[in-house]
């Protein structure tokens, strides 16, 4: 949202530096100033007032972001419930599958990966831990719109989702058909992964999140995929919500 559009704009021009530093990374004034088109004094005097609370350090003439995120990134998470409950059943998971498990859940019409666990190198996924994507680019996005009212789907899709006819007629069809199966398949030969996934629904049968599973097609695929890790991630899916529904 552009500064114009809040009610105080200063605060939103604090956090796109905080945005700017984390696309960059260590970043001069100058730098920085450039990359968000704004004045090397504006941007200077956001940078020293993150640094003097703590939320910037600044090393050899260069900004970063300071680990007081990593404390209220540890902190958010941990105050979800459904991370507490699912954290031990995904990493059974991924141990059982070896492949990589994410817990996903919706903000403010996106998917954003809360935990991941893999057995693997590097993670064969849509989504890497923290990001945030359009919930429907991502099976798991569309395993939770699944168990969305209607009215609240047409809300939370971005307005291209919306305004292409042909493509929101054809998303439909797929949220119809993954909750007629209770579960989310993502297979294409252009992709570098497939994947699957089930929605985590309280007790008004509400999709609160959803746990995915991903893989490349060379050992995703067929029956492994469409029964042996799909059979894995439905018990999964239902244990954490009886776990849920306990709590």
């Amino acid at each position: 949202m552009p500064p114009q559009d809040v009610p105080v704009s200063s605060v939103a021009s604090s956090f796109a530096v905080i945005e700017g530093l984390r696309e960059l990374g260590p970043a001069g004034v100058t730098e920085l100033a450039s990359h968000l088109d704004r004045s090397k004094s504006s941007t200077y005097k956001h940078l020293d007032t993150l640094r003097r609370l703590g939320y910037v350090e600044k090393v050899d003439g260069e900004y970063a972001l300071g680990l007081e995120f990593f404390r209220l990134g540890y902190h958010t998470r941990h105050s979800r419930e459904l991370y507490e409950v699912s954290q031990e059943p995904l990493d059974d998971l991924a141990v059982t599958t070896g492949e990589t498990v994410s817990l996903i859940v919706e903000e403010g019409g996106e998917a954003i990966c809360l935990y991941q666990a893999t057995e693997r190198q590097v993670a064969d996924t849509e989504i890497q831990e923290a990001e945030r994507v359009p919930l429907d680019a991502s099976v798991a996005g569309r395993a939770i719109l699944a168990w969305r009212p209607e009215d609240e789907v047409t809300e939370l899709l971005d307005s291209e989702s919306r305004n292409g006819y042909d493509r929101y007629r054809e998303l439909q069809s797929d949220l119809r058909s993954i909750r007629d199966h209770h579960i989310a398949i993502e297979r294409t030969d252009a992709a570098a992964y497939n994947g699957v996934a089930v929605p985590i629904r309280d007790v008004d049968d509400y999709a609160i999140g959803a746990v995915m599973v991903t893989g490349p097609p060379t050992s995703l695929s067929g029956k492994r995929l469409e029964e042996d890790i799909s059979g894995l991630l439905v018990s999964a899916g239902k244990g954490i919500e009886v776990t849920l529904a306990s709590t």
